[in-house]
């Protein structure tokens, strides 16, 4: 099938596995522009330029969109160097403070994983604590100086509040506390995937297949090699739906770099355990046919019994080349796990009725109001007109197609992974 998106397809052969050959040339410099364009704006634009530089498909690359790759590279180093020493000073506090930490994705991926600090931009740095001490691990960064992050139309959480995400394409993580010091993002996380939701992660079992590592010089955490790639892959298609190229390659930079290492039988049993087996499984048969990850046979038929069905393979694939993912059709109910009736109605309520913190934290005038009611009010108002204006959107999408949502089959048949 011809990809749509050939500016992706070539970049994505350029970062595989196998390597960039003369088979991965562009045919002109629009090609290469438009290439490096998508490298940029998807944040791989270093690990372009490390995987050009030798190989023969370095001489197609035009001077202009060369020079952009070489200073992408060297301005992520700059900058990740810099957010290392800032992130070296937050671990130490959070250690001293006797606080236990497991650095996630990030900051672990570009100095244990990648190899380069410069190859793996970063963003926010996660970190994932037990969740009885988000709170202390919160007012450890506050007290450095820290700030509670706002995300765009969101209010700065309660201290201790579990930030809501009503609606797609808002980051603000269920299970996270985003926190500012100075130019360094913290995330802080109590486990690795947002409930409520289809995917039930055993956080306790992370904590105790945790492995010692010394990240920015201090002795910290990082998941096994089998979480790390689960949380990789759950990250890129269960809570990104298959959007972001970085996200994708730190898959396979993931694999190749635990070769003959990586406790494939925990990935099955823990996707199992999980009911992730089908967001693991098509992430992993991606990463395998798209850039070439050494993903056994046996793992992919354990994950996925009688293999995936075509149709749902190029689905995906074509989201992926797209860089828009597959939620545009789906409903709000289905993105939160909630499919029962039942389901719904819990759903709907917690939306609703928030607690006293997390009500202050969008309606600060309600935080000392004796009529706290009233607010309950102006919340019903808001998570309808919030939901109907969800389902607007997805009417008009399934118009547009003619009443066939094209990722439906691809939803309904993650939704049935039990």
């Amino acid at each position: 099938m011809t990809s749509p998106r050939p500016a992706a397809e070539l970049l994505l052969g350029c970062l595989s596995d196998r390597g960039p050959g003369t088979g991965d040339r562009g045919s002109g410099t629009a090609d290469w522009d438009e290439v490096v364009d998508v490298a940029v704006r998807e944040h791989v634009a270093p690990l372009l330029f490390k995987r050009l530089k030798g190989s023969d498909a370095r001489d197609s690359v035009p001077a202009d969109a060369w020079k952009r790759l070489r200073r992408a590279y060297f301005t992520s180093g700059d900058r990740n160097m810099r957010l290392n020493r800032e992130l070296r000073a937050v671990l130490q506090c959070l250690r001293s403070s006797g606080v236990k930490v497991i650095v996630l994705k990030g900051a672990y991926l570009a100095e244990a994983v990648y190899g380069d600090v410069a190859l793996r931009p970063m963003c926010d740095n996660d970190l994932m604590v037990p969740q009885a001490e988000l709170a202390r691990a919160e007012a450890v960064l506050l007290d450095m100086g820290g700030v509670r992050r706002k995300q765009p139309g969101h209010a700065a959480p309660a201290p201790g509040a579990q930030c809501e995400d009503i609606e797609p394409g808002r980051r603000v993580a269920k299970h996270a506390l985003p926190v500012f010091i100075r130019d360094l993002a913290v995330e802080l996380h109590w486990t690795i995937a947002n409930p409520p939701g289809p995917v039930r992660v055993d956080a306790a079992g992370l904590w105790d297949r945790a492995r010692p590592a010394a990240i920015a010089g201090v002795e910290v955490l990082a998941l096994s090699s089998g979480d790390l790639l689960l949380h990789l892959c759950l990250h890129f298609c269960y809570q990104h739906r298959l959007a972001g190229l970085r996200s994708f390659c730190d898959i396979a930079e993931t694999i190749n770099h635990f070769r003959g290492e990586m406790d494939w039988a925990q990935v099955v049993h823990s996707a199992r355990e999980w009911r992730a087996s089908r967001y693991v499984g098509l992430t992993l048969h991606l990463a395998r046919s798209m850039l070439g990850a050494g993903v056994p046979d046996d793992v992919l038929e354990q994950l996925v019994p009688g293999g995936l069905d075509q149709r749902i393979l190029e689905t995906a694939r074509e989201s992926v080349l797209a860089q828009t993912g597959y939620s545009q059709g789906v409903s709000l109910f289905d993105l939160q796990g909630a499919h029962s009736l039942g389901d719904k109605v819990r759903l709907s309520w917690k939306r609703v009725f928030l607690s006293r913190d997390e009500m202050a934290a969008i309606y600060p005038a309600s935080r000392n109001s004796r009529h706290l009611y009233l607010y309950y009010a102006l919340r019903l108002r808001d998570v309808i007109r919030t939901f109907g204006s969800h389902t607007l959107k997805r009417g008009r999408l399934m118009v547009r197609s003619r009443g066939v949502d094209p990722n439906a089959s691809l939803v309904n048949w993650l939704k049935e992974d039990r």
